[in-house]
């Protein structure tokens, strides 16, 4: 995602680094009780990445630099070949009523001979 403006605030005691694309956005970080608001905007379209290494450059950001350079860092580490994201949910288990199963039914000889004799007339 590219953003136009990039910068920084406080947020109850901790410097955050702060992307959007609208000047609109500083407004809003006040009114959620963010101070030390230092938005700029970008001399282009940048990712983080790119928008990070601008601040760095500017005299205005001097003072948060271990902080511009913590958020470039972790995104700098390539992925390990072979991973994958995964989501597990929960699968979902449908109650079924089951018939009861009934013993087998063992038969003799001689009431097979029976039944034969009464539906065929024959042994």
């Amino acid at each position: 995602m590219l953003f136009t403006f990039a910068g920084t605030s406080v947020l109850k005691g901790d410097v955050k680094v702060r992307f959007a694309n609208s000047d609109a956005r500083a407004r809003q970080l006040a009114k959620l009780g963010d101070t030390a608001i230092n938005i700029v905007e970008l001399p282009a379209a940048m990712d983080k990445a790119g928008a990070v290494a601008y601040l760095l450059t500017l005299s205005a950001f001097a003072d948060v630099q271990d902080v511009l350079r913590a958020e470039v860092a972790p995104r700098a580490k390539a992925k390990p070949a072979g991973t994958v994201k995964v989501r597990v949910t929960k699968a979902k288990v449908k109650a079924v009523n089951a018939k009861a199963v009934k013993p087998p039914v063992e038969v003799t000889e001689a009431e097979v001979d029976a039944l034969m004799q009464v539906a065929y007339g024959t042994k």
